[in-house]
C-alpha cells in the first residue's frame, strides 16, 4: 500500500491537484514511492504525511492529529 500511486488522493486536499498529479506521475514513471517523492519535495514534514497516510485516515475512518 506504501507505494500505492493511489495515496495521493489522500494527499490532494493538503498538497493540492497539481503536485499531486506530478508526484503520481513521477511515482508510476519512475517506480518510487509517493510518501518518498512528497518527502523529497519538501511538500509535507514527515510528521504530517505519516499522520496523513496512516490506514484509518486513508479509509476515512479516523481523524488527523492537530
Amino acid at each position: 500500500v506504501e507505494n500505492s500511486i493511489g495515496l495521493v488522493t489522500a494527499l490532494n486536499p493538503h498538497i493540492g491537484y497539481t503536485a499531486a498529479t506530478d508526484i503520481a506521475k513521477e511515482a508510476l514513471a519512475t517506480g518510487r514511492g509517493v510518501a518518498e517523492l512528497v518527502l523529497e519535495k519538501g511538500l509535507l514534514p514527515a510528521e504530517t504525511l505519516a499522520d496523513l497516510l496512516r490506514p484509518e485516515i486513508v479509509a476515512g475512518r479516523g481523524q488527523v492529529r492537530a
